[in-house]
């Protein structure tokens, strides 16, 4: 934990004391990383793309919350990565589009979903 920023460490432990909406954006990437991963069963790793503008409507339409805002989405997918204890490259890259979205791609095997799934 000490290695993660201090905005991060914040949204670790709102999603750790399960404060909406954060816990229920992890918990839907959980639900949905797991689904997709267990139907794949013949593959080893599966890379899970998120979209956090996407991410945000889907999310929208299961809990209303003002804080639920794209900024906030991109923050609990990067505490859910760094207080997972995930590494930059080995287990999650980050794309940016040209105009300057970020997209977040998760290698999703049973380690990965292991540590995603304390957090919870």
């Amino acid at each position: 934990m000490s290695e993660i920023p201090v905005p991060l460490i914040n949204y670790v432990q709102l999603i750790k004391n399960h404060k909406s909406p954060y816990y229920e954006i992890v918990a839907f990437l959980m639900r949905d990383m797991e689904m997709r991963y267990r139907g794949t069963e013949r593959v080893s790793e599966v890379v899970y793309t998120i979209n956090p503008r996407i991410l945000q409507e889907e999310i929208e339409n299961k809990v209303k919350d003002e804080k639920l805002t794209t900024v906030n989405v991109c923050r609990t997918v990067l505490a859910m990565l760094r207080g997972a204890e995930l590494s930059e490259e080995k287990d999650f890259f980050v794309t940016t589009t040209s105009s300057g979205r970020r997209n977040y791609h998760i290698k999703i095997n049973d380690r990965t979903l292991t540590s995603m799934s304390r957090l919870l």
